[in-house]
């Protein structure tokens, strides 16, 4: 019967390939290599893959010799560099993708051989087999992008002929037959096909297509299909997406099989809280609130990393209320000195977790020291406003409050008043590290509220006068900046309004000591002011740069003062405090002199330098 004919024709094939007395094989029975190889080409004949890449070594010396000489010696080397289109080489881990020349001359080098169809049809899989390793570079991004664009377009014309010359030839490939049923692929919008079945939680599919096309679980399309998954789920009704909250969270967070990069975990992220703060019924969410934190930032610190990732202040200011409200919980749950929940005082600052701006968590030598799951979690959570404690009772720990111009303190020991400052009068840099137990009970300006009795209520009426008496100017803390460079700055004009006894540069827009960096910049700084006074502004703008750390204070510190910043480095401009008149705030003017910024006088300071 003809429809046999092949068949017989490949069980001869098999018979003569492993005959032990081919007179041109002289095979042994049983020789795996000999084995492989016929398996390998029976395979290709009934409709299996074609040859596949090349050994790592093999492709990496085809892709250096195209480099050089963007000319393919031979088909095999041809075909290995299609397979290495998108595999960077080399130190500088160059892509044939990235360089227009190359892979200009490759694809022309391509086309050529569509002449002869196998062996185009090989080079169309090695560059299929590229298109879906394809990762983006961010130094080349913009080109590859856009070359990457390009292949897929080569690729997405070419089907069709390579299926046709294939099907004439009776020899269609299992990857061809599958890439001719998913097309979609090579289009504009690859991977939505995909979102319906993964929102029923079935993944056979795509599995399926993944397996067929040699798809690895780090490409593209993955991640594609599951951001297409989760826009899908986002747009569902409240009990829809709230089920799949769970799944999503797990994705984002590489608890699932699939492993996003980090700037689509972190847009993933941004999604999904914009998405829950707008439910109906929104409870504080502990995995999304501290997959916000691990992703986005800190709510209150990260302010900027908002805007730009979330662009939503009802998600941030959510997450930013079940952040402060957890981390009250942590420090009269976890560490109150005896092991057990303070509640009384829990409930009482859970109600003026509004009314906190900023906290502080200076942590005595056995919260430091402890390594249970709960403590090493919770000092995450601290990160950045945790500090370390020096007092005779190891079991101590300080809980510091920003509330309005207010600095409110409560300890974990219980016998210890609550000390409440105006933020001025606190004669310590909360941006030190260490801190003594003395320097937080300063008995001179303190306010000290007793817990006897019924405490609470007296709590409220004397935090309440104190808000109403105490001027918003009383709100700003001490600076870290050293004796010297104080009294320096207190003889240029611009401080001439400042106490002698107190620099008044906001604790805002202060460097973190535990990176190192207010060493350095006191450092530095103390080296400008020893060369004298003379043009020391012109020469702190052009070697100083302003921190990403910098640029969130410096944010909240504006806001604050209801002072407009405009930032044009992006188009080679500079960076601008909008404050026409220094007089009108001498404490913000100190703090923009002292970052290095120039002053114009009836518009603003600014500061040239990177973004």
């Amino acid at each position: 019967m003809p429809h046999l004919q092949p068949l017989n024709s490949l069980r001869e094939r098999l018979r003569s390939e492993l005959d032990g007395h081919h007179p041109a094989r002289g095979v042994t029975w049983g020789n795996p290599q000999a084995m492989s190889e016929a398996l390998k080409s029976i395979k290709r004949e009934l409709g299996g893959s074609d040859s596949g890449p090349p050994p790592q070594d093999v492709l990496l010396e085809s892709l250096q010799r195209f480099a050089r000489t963007a000319k393919a010696a031979t088909f095999t080397e041809l075909k290995y560099v299609c397979y290495g289109t998108t595999v960077p080489v080399g130190r500088d881990r160059l892509r044939v993708i990235d360089q227009p020349p190359l892979f200009d001359a490759l694809l022309a080098q391509v086309s050529e051989r569509e002449v002869q169809p196998k062996q185009f049809r090989r080079c169309y899989q090695g560059l299929l087999t590229g298109y879906f390793g394809y990762e983006r570079e961010p130094e080349s991004v913009e080109i590859a992008d856009k070359h990457w664009v390009r292949l897929r377009g080569f690729l997405s014309d070419r089907l069709d002929p390579c299926l046709s010359a294939s099907t004439t030839r009776g020899i269609l490939p299992d990857w061809l037959r599958t890439l001719a049923d998913h097309r979609n692929l090579l289009s504009p919008d690859p991977c939505t096909r995909y979102s319906a079945a993964l929102y029923r939680d079935d993944m056979s599919e795509l599995r399926a297509v993944c397996s067929g096309l040699g798809i690895p679980g780090n490409s593209w399309v993955w991640q594609d299909a599951l951001i297409a998954y989760l826009r899908l789920v986002c747009e569902d009704k409240d009990p829809g997406f709230l089920k799949r909250l769970p799944t999503l969270l797990d994705l984002v967070n590489g608890r699932s099989e699939v492993k996003l990069p980090p700037t689509l975990a972190t847009d993933a992220t941004a999604r999904t809280v914009v998405r829950y703060s707008a439910c109906e019924n929104k409870p504080e969410h502990p995995d999304l609130r501290d997959t916000c934190v691990q992703w986005i930032g800190n709510p209150w610190l990260r302010r900027t990393a908002w805007d730009a990732t979330v662009n939503h202040e009802p998600a941030r200011l959510m997450v930013n209320s079940w952040l402060k409200q957890r981390l009250i919980r942590d420090f009269f749950e976890l560490l109150a000195a005896d092991g057990s929940a303070d509640l009384r005082r829990l409930n009482y600052w859970l109600k003026w977790e509004a009314e906190i701006s900023d906290m502080w968590f200076v942590l005595g030598a056995e919260a430091q020291a402890n390594r249970a799951p709960e403590f090493v979690e919770l000092r995450k959570r601290m990160a950045e406003r945790d500090r370390n404690l020096v007092d005779s009772n190891r079991q101590n720990n300080a809980f510091v409050m920003r509330v309005g111009p207010l600095l409110v303190i409560e300890f974990g020991v219980t016998g210890n008043a609550c000390y409440v400052f105006a933020a001025s009068d606190f004669n310590t840099s909360l941006d030190r590290k260490v801190l003594r137990l003395t320097e937080l009970k300063q008995k001179a300006h303190a306010t000290r509220l007793s817990h006897t009795s019924h405490w609470e209520s007296r709590f409220d009426y004397e935090l309440r006068k104190l808000l109403q008496s105490v001027p918003s100017s009383k709100g700003e803390l001490i600076p870290s900046v050293p004796r010297t460079t104080q009294s320096t700055l207190q003889t240029f004009g611009s401080m001439s309004t400042l106490s002698p006894n107190r620099a008044t540069v906001p604790s805002t827009f202060r460097r973190s000591s535990a990176s190192g960096e207010a060493e350095r910049a006191s450092t530095d700084f103390s080296e400008e002011l020893s060369a004298g006074p003379r043009d020391l502004t012109s020469r702190l703008a052009s070697s100083r740069k302003i921190t990403s750390v910098e640029l969130d204070q410096l944010e909240l510190l504006l806001n604050r003062h209801n002072i407009e910043m405009e930032d044009n480095r992006p188009k080679g401009g500079a960076l601008w405090a909008l404050l026409a008149y220094r007089a009108l705030k001498p404490g913000v003017a100190a703090v923009l002199d002292f970052h290095g910024f120039r002053y114009a006088e009836g518009k603003g300071f600014w500061l040239k330098g990177e973004e």
